[in-house]
């Protein structure tokens, strides 16, 4: 199904998948859908309850935006492989084309991701488009909005920097020929709009749910996380720094004291995660795909004593060499380096790191309990010391953010001032960009932030071309690199769509 087809009553029905919300898992329940119900979209959505489950509709499309099996690969293929953490010794699917950078507008991950980002754009636009006509309080009414408009401003986030200019559809479309109408739309225009919509629902959103049930929904602080990322990905550097602050120097999120405590899947949702693409095991086709798809292709025994049975690994997302070299330079007092990598034991040795970021005992395979985190406090601290930095050039405010990260990834308490590790108030703007970059290498690796962080600062041509000549490779990048291929068969289907440079 192409781009267009998406927007017909009919179509947008099937897609749409319209379920009841499920009762049967950990904490997760407004996230879970049993299998869709397919409901013309002219009968649906006429009270509280529709609403209440097509907001639902639109979370569950997260799950195809960062991985989900049986659907797209998800976010990881854009965000990690082309990078110098990560390569996929997998051929078979294509994904070897990410790293190599011989991508070619066919290739069926580009497409995937094309359909599930105007899937979920559709979703949000239903609810945008019929809630105005249900009963219900200007409040509840409000906070859908807002969640729906998060929702929608991420998606576009990630196809802009994916993509770069691109259909920008606000409207819920009635018919197929309707959608001819949306070709590519500069840049600057779908900022604009991922900006309004997070100011909307920064406004409307609250700072927490009750009840955890509703663990995972869209809040105020993910949205204002979210605005901040949008901002410095601009480079707006002072408004970003501006937006941050309130997060950077408040009470409502926390690093954990233990960095693998992030991860752990009997610690979901824990004082650091901001926002996470959820999912949850159990044979119910909403499990993660991330253990087994990241696994190296481990015998019975070696899976067995990792997992607790016997699963076979498939390296979609293997870990650079390069990235273990930035980890041991790093020292070895930085207690990130156990969670991020490990080499397989005996005879698997040879299979080369992975992560244990995502490590988790499926109920079967691809069905594990990892969420996907999209936002958390590491990375706010970060960001704010970057834009802090960009601003005005360093101060206190800057340093303190990152002197935060840089104490826990050294096991030490994040509040108390350290001498030893701390960076010191003499460091210059160049020093300290240059270890923002780093940092953020090392704490955020295989959370898919790697290949943007490069392109947003201007480093990914110079820091991949060093990288692949390190390596002894003879792939190197230019600008037509720094964004991907439109599908071909959406350039097909609607002729006024165009391709980016270097593409056929």
């Amino acid at each position: 199904m192409t781009f267009n087809q998406f927007f017909s009553g009919a179509a947008v029905a099937t897609v749409l998948g319209l379920g009841v919300l499920g009762t049967t898992s950990c904490q997760k329940d407004f996230i879970e859908l049993n299998d869709p119900t397919r409901v013309p979209t002219t009968e649906s959505y006429k009270d509280s309850l529709s609403i209440l489950t097509g907001v639902t509709a639109a979370y569950s499309s997260l799950q195809d935006l960062y991985g989900r099996a049986g659907g797209s690969r998800g976010w990881f293929i854009f965000a990690e492989i082309p990078s110098d953490n990560s390569y996929t010794v997998t051929s078979g699917e294509r994904l070897n084309e990410f790293n190599d950078f011989t991508l070619f507008s066919d290739n069926q991950h580009i497409q995937s991701y094309w359909l599930s980002t105007y899937r979920t754009i559709a979703r949000c636009n239903l609810i945008l488009s019929r809630a105005g006509a249900v009963k219900l309080t200007d409040a509840t009414r409000n906070r859908y909005y807002g969640e729906v408009r998060f929702l929608r401003a991420l998606t576009y986030f990630n196809a802009v920097r994916i993509w770069g200019d691109i259909p920008l559809v606000t409207q819920e479309l009635q018919a197929i020929q309707d959608a001819y109408a949306f070709g590519r739309r500069p840049v600057a225009e779908v900022y604009a709009q991922i900006e309004q919509d997070l100011d909307f629902a920064e406004k409307n959103l609250p700072v927490t749910y009750t009840g955890t049930t509703n663990l995972g929904r869209a809040t105020k602080g993910a949205a204002t996380a979210l605005f901040g990322k949008v901002l410095l990905t601009q480079k707006k550097y002072q408004a970003a720094a501006d937006k941050l602050q309130p997060l950077a120097t408040g009470t409502t999120y926390a690093l954990q004291a233990t960095y693998a405590n992030i991860f752990a899947t009997t610690n979901e949702m824990n004082s650091e995660i901001i926002f996470a693409a959820r999912y949850t095991k159990g044979t119910l086709g909403l499990g993660s795909a991330f253990t087994t798809w990241f696994m190296p292709a481990y015998g019975t025994t070696q899976s067995t004593a990792l997992l607790g049975a016997a699963f076979t690994g498939q390296q979609f997302n293997t870990v650079d060499n390069d990235l273990i070299a930035a980890f041991t330079a790093s020292g070895a007092s930085d207690v990130r380096a156990a969670t991020s990598y490990v080499l397989p034991t005996g005879s698997a040795a040879t299979l080369g790191y992975y992560t244990r970021k995502y490590i988790d005992t499926p109920t079967a395979a691809t069905d594990a309990e990892n969420d996907w985190i999209v936002l958390r406090q590491a990375d706010v601290l970060l960001m704010y010391a970057e834009a802090v930095n960009e601003a005005t050039g360093p101060n206190a405010a800057a340093l303190a953010a990152i002197n935060q990260v840089i104490r826990r990834s050294r096991g030490l308490p994040v509040a108390t001032a350290n001498a030893t590790v701390d960076l010191p108030a003499t460091i210059s703007q160049t020093a300290l960009r240059d270890r923002i970059e780093l940092e953020r290498r090392l704490e955020l690796n295989f959370e898919g932030h790697r290949w943007f962080d490069l392109v947003r600062t201007d480093r990914a041509i110079p820091v991949m071309n060093a990288f692949f000549a390190r390596y002894n490779s003879a792939v190197r990048i230019d600008p037509n690199d720094l964004l991907f291929p439109l599908p071909v068969q959406e350039i097909q289907t609607n002729p006024i769509l165009t391709q980016n440079p270097g593409y056929n």
